[in-house]
């Protein structure tokens, strides 16, 4: 149904649309579990407010903890236009969701992590659109970010590059991850520019991702 501005009835339904959208927004993204040794913990700080990242790993986190970030990883995956994930589909493979808290227990980042084998080199070129260029040959890779998200009020804040370096740090057991040796899906024109800052080279590695259907 097309929505035509100036028209009362649909301006009504339009800002109804809007109000219900806001108000389970804000109530899926808050972080209402409490601490568990089985859920990772780190605190992070940026410039305005103090901030904990919990690594959500499903086969040793509570089903509680779990569901809860898979809510919250599925809510930003309908903001980015990317496909949502059933319990089976995340517990299925070697994935992780990280969830960016702040103090009073708003969410404000979400990545979805995953083990992978290998990347291939992003080619720089001087194209200003979103496609991305790579090289054919195949490097070695342990750490995919599928999904990186970052709330509007906290960006431009080092929420992303802190959240990747807490992945790094917590994804494999008992060593942290080569920054060489993590890589992103296809990513947007924003997606590379993160990307870009994130490794501090334009030729990141990228990854193709598997069907997210088992």
């Amino acid at each position: 149904m097309a929505f035509q501005r100036g028209v009362s009835a649909d301006e009504l339904l339009h800002k109804k649309h809007h109000t219900a959208w806001t108000h389970r927004h804000s109530r899926i993204l808050v972080w209402d579990t409490e601490p568990v040794p089985t859920v990772t913990c780190t605190q992070i700080k940026s410039s305005s407010s103090e901030r904990f990242v919990y690594g959500i790993d499903p086969r040793v986190s509570p089903k509680r903890h779990t569901q809860r970030a898979l809510r919250i990883l599925n809510h930003v995956n309908e903001q980015l236009g990317a496909c949502t994930l059933t319990m089976h589909e995340l517990c299925d493979k070697e994935r992780k969701i990280f969830v960016c808290v702040t103090s009073n227990n708003r969410v404000d980042g979400c990545v979805l992590a995953e083990t992978i084998s290998q990347a291939r080199r992003v080619v720089p070129t001087r194209l200003s659109d979103s496609s991305t260029v790579c090289g054919l040959e195949n490097e070695r890779a342990v750490c995919g970010i599928s999904r990186i998200w970052v709330a509007t009020n906290a960006r431009r804040q080092g929420v992303a590059r802190q959240m990747v370096d807490v992945v790094r740090s917590t994804f494999a057991y008992a060593c942290r991850v080569d920054l060489d040796l993590v890589a992103f899906t296809q990513p947007t024109a924003d997606g590379r520019a993160l990307a870009e800052r994130v490794f501090g080279r334009k030729d990141f590695l990228v990854y193709t991702e598997e069907s997210m259907i088992s």
